[in-house]
């Protein structure tokens, strides 16, 4: 709260030895501080977030006879969100039918229609800029509406009814008041009308030969507002009002063709499937311009040509991209004991050029219920068992981003441009080139294997899935850094990476029925162990998650993908001595961090940095409990996962006083080390912000991110139909409570989010 900021504020005095006349609080040779007469109190989180309904209406008919089918719906959803002006509507519209117009021939469509929007008030985004970021960092003392009289800040002079923010005083940050700027920005929009269907036709060309055509796609388009207005209550505020609006449309379409042979021959079942699918996505385009200088800050005035300067028009033309398959599949059993199955695909991708354009794709499996054989005939216990296994690879194409897509590969990037079909084309000259590819990319190979068994035992009361598997990605594909003479270029993909993932999935389930009470439990076990095998040549690693303290993440071979990586912090610095027979760290002071010596060279530098935490889990799991009594129903989802950490980067704004100017945790006051809390492992309340306190990335971040949650928990009645009458045909109430209790160790908001 706003004493305990100002006590922390007078604990770093105490520690540094500062002699200081602070703007809020009054000199530090005061024995306390002392608060303005305008200081709040303000609970940021209860400001900017508040209940929100959610409303949810579908109607459908169905109906058909012999020869014909439909079925048609409407809805209508409305939410609001917890954080305030936020808010998501929907509008849905669905028609299914289909015709038998021959004896051998169905014809049908799917038709959707959905019209989506939503306000565009600040939610969440960047770690700085988001809201939810914000309400950590602004300090309590800040008032939301200020209610102190005429008060002359440095930028602004208050009155009452003003927006409250950090312009206020000096030493108060620099976080914007985000509920003030949600409230400017409650009238942004964003609405999309989205159209998605397909229409189909089956012939039945001969007794278990069918042939199936289907051409589908969608049409979208959107549209969007971003009003950015004036502010002055902000340490850093924004002069001059702005006002952005976007458009544009999308298209994507799909065309399948399937021959199906299905017969049974006496003891014999085969399954054939041949097909041809065709594919074209990212058809479209986009356009967006934006001014600023506006005389009005009032909606109706809110368009481009009212703006004063035009700061930037844009538009974009959206390179499709085209696949186009062949794929072939057989499955026989023979008695429903021994199965086998194989598939085989051709896939081809404008995305690559010429000489790599397609990828040839097969995989298989096969399956023996062994419980049908004779040595099995008399283990009563056993009602199903079959082992499994299977072995097969999949294509994956590069990505690819939406504006002026060319191919940029090789020497100068101002003369070496290639076309879409790899072709060197001097007429590219002047166009920005992007990542689309390259034409020496080849298709990323996913290669998966896993063996497993199916049984059901004790008279189907008890059933056990199991399964191992191998998941290997080959020829991963990424943008290496180019030189710096490749100037605004955007990096081609090559394939050069190696990923490996491996695990096991486990699923039991036991049911039981006692007279009128029914007892289900079905729990779900994963292992996952994932390693890089490696990546581009002559790159050892390459790291990520860039923030204020550098990257904390890095990606080599040998380690998982994401691991985190720093210093290693030992513990705190308890007195000189201890620093002096320490190896030598830049800005060591007692209560201070201290990281390990991990060459042991007898300094600490960025040599002794390590790995220091992994964000996957060891395992993953899951319980669902069915509990019934007569009309009475229960049921309940645990889910957990355990072994993974996380990187908490708000402890670096929240514990490290020498940060930045905001909101700072308690921790940080009451359990902060001090030369009678020597135990502590949060460092001393200091503003030194150097190697050994707030500057680099290490493991005091590093937190154990498992859990255990209660995602759902549902109590219902369903009525007898002897008490409906002709009312209703059934009817069901119930209660329902989604994340009623989280068992973590974790530290921060939501374990789950990381």
């Amino acid at each position: 709260n706003t004493q305990e900021q100002a006590d922390i504020q007078w604990a770093v005095y105490a520690n540094d030895g500062t002699v200081d006349t602070h703007p809020i609080y009054g000199a530090s040779s005061n024995a306390s501080p002392t608060l303005p007469p305008w200081a709040a109190d303000t609970d940021w989180w209860d400001e900017v977030t508040d209940n929100a309904m959610i409303m949810n209406h579908d109607l459908s008919l169905s109906g058909g006879n012999q020869t014909s089918k439909y079925y048609a719906s409407i809805g209508y959803f409305d939410q609001d969100g917890i954080v305030v002006t936020n808010w998501y509507k929907r509008f849905s519209a669905r028609f299914n039918s289909e015709f038998k117009i021959k004896d051998r021939v169905t014809i049908g469509e799917n038709l959707n229609v959905v019209h989506r929007s939503r306000n565009n008030t600040l939610n969440n985004g960047e770690e700085e800029t988001a809201l939810l970021s914000g309400v950590y960092r602004m300090q309590s003392i800040i008032p939301y509406i200020w209610n102190s009289g005429t008060y002359a800040a440095s930028a602004h002079t208050f009155e009452n009814g003003d927006y409250g923010g950090t312009g206020i005083a000096p030493r108060l940050g620099n976080v914007r008041a985000y509920k003030a700027q949600n409230i400017r920005d409650q009238d942004d929009r964003w609405q999309q009308l989205r159209l998605l269907g397909n229409f189909f036709a089956d012939v039945k060309i001969l007794e278990g030969l069918n042939f199936r055509t289907s051409f589908g796609g969608s049409m979208r388009n959107y549209y969007e507002t971003d009003w950015t207005g004036e502010t002055y209550e902000n340490a850093e505020n924004i002069g001059t009002s702005s006002y952005n609006e976007e458009g544009g449309y999308g298209m994507d379409w799909v065309w399948t063709n399937t021959l199906t042979f299905d017969k049974q021959f006496s003891d014999h079942n085969i399954l054939a499937v041949a097909g041809y699918e065709a594919v074209k996505t990212g058809i479209g385009r986009e356009v967006d311009a934006q001014k600023a200088g506006y005389f009005s800050e009032d909606l109706s005035y809110r368009t481009v040509s009212n703006g004063a300067d035009l700061v930037s028009g844009d538009s974009d033309y959206w390179t499709p991209r085209s696949l186009v398959s062949q794929f072939l599949r057989a499955d026989y059993n023979f008695r429903n004991k021994y199965y086998v199955s194989g598939t085989i695909r051709r896939d081809g991708s404008s995305v690559f050029g010429a000489d790599f354009r397609y990828g040839v794709f097969p995989s298989g499996s096969a399956a023996w219920r062994i419980s049908d054989e004779s040595f099995l005939a008399g283990v009563s216990f056993i009602s199903d068992l079959k082992i499994r296994g299977g072995y097969g690879t999949m294509g994956n194409q590069l990505p690819v981003s939406p504006s002026n897509q060319y191919y940029l590969y090789g020497g100068s990037p101002s003369t070496s441009y290639y076309d879409l079909s790899g072709t060197s084309n001097s007429s590219l000259q002047g166009f920005r080139p992007t990542r689309i590819g390259n034409p020496d990319a080849k298709w990323e190979k996913n290669v998966t294997a896993n063996v497993g068994f199916d049984a059901v035992l004790l008279d189907r009361k008890f059933e056990i899935v199991f399964d191992w598997y191998s998941k290997q990605n080959l020829d991963l594909l990424y943008d290496p850094e180019l030189p710096g003479t490749a100037g605004a270029a955007d990096r081609p993909y090559v394939n050069v990476g190696e990923m490996k993932n491996t695990g096991i999935d486990l699923q039991l389930i036991y049911r039981q029925i006692w007279s009128d009470f029914r007892f289900e439990v079905n729990a779900v076990f994963t292992t996952y162990n994932n390693e890089i095998v490696k990546i581009a040549e002559g790159v050892p690693f390459f790291d990520g998650g860039d923030s204020r303290i550098g990257p904390f993440n890095r990606n080599m071979p040998g380690h998982s993908m994401g691991e985190f990586f720093g210093y290693n912090v030992t513990g705190l610095f308890q007195s000189q001595g201890e620093i002096d027979g320490a190896a030598v760290q830049d800005g060591a002071e007692p209560g201070f961090f201290r990281f390990e010596d991990v060459d042991r060279s007898g300094e600490i530098d960025p040599d002794d940095r390590t790995f220091i935490g992994n964000p996957n889990p060891d395992f993953t799991y899951g319980l669902n409990l069915a509990l019934g009594y007569k009309g009475f129903d229960l049921t309940a989802f645990f889910y957990g996962s355990q072994g993974n950490d996380i990187f908490n980067y708000n402890k670096w704004w929240l514990d490290m006083w020498g940060s930045f100017q905001g909101q700072k945790s308690s921790d940080l006051l009451y359990n902060s080390w001090t030369p009678s809390n020597t135990g502590a492992t949060i460092p001393k309340a200091s503003n030194k912000a150097n190697f050994s306190t707030s500057t680099q990335s290490h493991s005091f971040y590093v937190e154990d991110a498992s859990f255990l949650r209660l995602k759902n928990l549902q109590i219902g009645y369903t009525f007898d139909k002897s008490v409906l009458g002709n009312v209703f045909a059934n009817a069901r109430i119930y209660v329902q409570v989604v994340n009623l209790f989280t068992l973590t160790q974790y530290s921060g908001m939501d374990p789950e989010l990381a």
